[in-house]
């Protein structure tokens, strides 16, 4: 090979190299720019999540002073309230066998208006809401919750009724005058209380004179 070849060569190398560590430095550079830049939308970030942060604070603090007011208010509308709840219920011996004389959903119905219905509040007669076609609220630990279907509603209020009728409902008190016809009978339509397609009839009933005393 001829100098003039090996020092075309050279220089090509030469450019090579040089023109690698160009291409290296601007790597580099970008690497630098972008960290930086990265670094830079971090504290944004930070700085508008510390922000939002702060605002979200504020707003709460001032929902739950115009709170204050709807509280107070629910506080009034629920007083004298019964709530809904596992219980059992104190009502006299002659209410309970008036009841269940009639040994169909009026049985129930008797006990539960005779209990629950509260005609001194003028915003709410009965622990129950409403909400939708099947959504219903109850009261109870001293704030409406919610019931889907009204299943707890039920559960609870058939519960409670049906182990008032099952106190009274005996043949062992002279005192009660019921013949063995009468408690067969009893009987009979106090076990109809756990049946859950049995349940929802009765919750129709319920409905009905929720809509009653909300109109």
């Amino acid at each position: 090979m001829n100098t003039d070849k090996k020092s075309k060569i050279i220089k090509i190398v030469r450019k090579n190299d040089e023109a690698n560590i160009s291409l290296n430095v601007f790597l580099e550079k970008m690497l630098i720019i972008s960290s930086e830049m990265s670094n830079g939308i971090n504290q944004l970030n930070k700085k508008f999540d510390d922000k939002m942060d702060l605002l979200e604070k504020r707003i709460l603090n001032i929902e739950n002073k115009l709170n204050i007011p709807n509280q107070e208010l629910e506080q009034k509308e629920t007083i004298n309230l019964l709530e809904i709840k596992s219980e059992i219920l104190n009502i006299d011996k002659k209410e309970v066998l008036k009841a269940l004389k009639y040994n169909d959903y009026r049985s129930f119905m008797y006990i539960f208006k005779l209990y629950y219905k509260n005609d001194k509040n003028n915003k709410y007669v009965y622990p129950i809401k409403i909400i939708s076609v099947r959504s219903f609220e109850y009261y109870y630990n001293g704030k409406w919750n919610k019931d889907l279907y009204g299943n707890h509603i039920i559960n609870i209020l058939c519960g409670n009724i049906q182990s008032l009728f099952l106190k009274y409902n005996t043949l062992d008190d002279d005192t009660s005058n019921i013949t063995c016809e009468d408690f067969i009978m009893n009987q009979y339509f106090i076990h109809k209380l756990s049946d859950e397609k049995y349940k929802k009839e009765i919750l129709k009933h319920i409905v009905e004179e929720l809509k009653i005393n909300s109109e």
